[in-house]
């Protein structure tokens, strides 16, 4: 890809210097001629002749002015559209480069992720099969192997969402009680994280028109990514209210914040902050993915913003 790049350069660089010269050629040449053309008028003058007299030697003037503006301006055209070519070569070259690294990202992660809770179910069950112990100690490890299944759930889930957005998925439309959906999706948050605080607020008759699957999706992964980076006390407050023809959902958290740089990069696929290999936090990089993609086909947005008191404010709007 880099010698891709760079020979295309090569050769925009070798067309330009073509032009350049080509262009001055172009300009040496009818600048001689028009030379050759004065010296012809100031004989014909001063001979009485009328081959190059003045209405002649006007239009030969002429002639060459407009030749001149039409070889400098179409240089100027094609040099500007080498250069533009140039500076789309980088941009596409920067592009790919981003991609690749938030594709190899993505499948360190996504190995990871998955073979984790495998690694720790597999160990529970065989600790299950082959030790005495009493039923308290049973239940702890079977409780984990419950939260290693659910979390290999949700990241199976969130790979099949990203999937469906990406190949056309058709949703389905109809009414649903936000407040309702969203504190479902809290409940069950909380049986997994205890430590979760939240506070939802609604000012009531909270419905839009939107697909359900696709929308739990959307709160969950609002949640789970407030619960991921908030650290041991995860703290949330939901807000939805009315204004005018549209409905805005508020989700803050108490989470470490998001640097302005990155703000506009969270919602790309596969991004996260940072690199694999070092990254302390779990993930794949899909769920905002996942969020703002879903909200764009309801037709409407997602915003990100600082919290006043620390974290991050992540603002829904839809329409009604």
């Amino acid at each position: 890809m880099v010698n891709m790049k760079f020979m295309s350069y090569g050769v925009m660089i070798y067309m330009l210097l073509a032009l350049i010269w080509w262009t001055v050629l172009l300009h040496r040449n009818s600048h001689t001629i028009h030379q050759k053309n004065i010296k012809l008028h100031e004989y014909s003058v001063k001979a009485g002749d009328h081959f190059m007299d003045d209405a002649r030697f006007a239009i030969e003037e002429k002639h060459f002015l407009r030749n001149r503006s039409m070889i400098i301006g179409e240089g100027i055209v094609f040099g500007l559209s080498l250069i533009l070519g140039i500076w789309f070569i980088q941009k596409a070259y920067n592009n790919e480069v981003i991609h690749n690294r938030n594709q190899k990202n993505f499948l360190l992660s996504i190995t990871h992720e998955l073979k984790s809770p495998i690694t720790s179910i597999n160990l529970i069950a065989e600790t299950l099969i082959k030790r005495q112990m009493p039923d308290e100690k049973r239940q702890e490890l079977s409780s984990n192997i419950l939260s290693e299944s659910n979390r290999l759930e949700k990241l199976i889930n969130n790979v099949l969402m990203a999937t469906k957005l990406d190949s056309g998925y058709r949703f389905n439309s109809e009414a649903i009680e936000l407040e309702g959906i969203i504190q479902q999706c809290i409940d069950r948050k909380k049986l997994h994280h205890p430590e979760l605080t939240t506070q939802l607020i609604s000012q009531g008759h909270s419905i839009v028109k939107g697909d359900r699957e696709a929308l739990v999706s959307v709160f969950n992964n609002l949640i789970e990514n407030s619960i991921k980076y908030a650290g041991r006390a995860p703290k949330i407050n939901i807000k939805i209210e009315k204004s005018g023809s549209w409905m805005k959902i508020m989700f803050s958290d108490n989470g470490p914040g998001i640097p302005d740089g990155e703000k506009v990069n969270v919602f790309k696929q596969f991004y996260r902050m940072g690199n694999e290999e070092t990254r302390q936090t779990k993930g794949t990089g899909l769920g905002l993915y996942i969020v703002d993609k879903i909200i764009r086909a309801h037709r409407g947005m997602i915003k990100v913003a600082d919290h006043p008191d620390g974290g991050s404010i992540f603002t829904i709007i839809f329409p009604i």
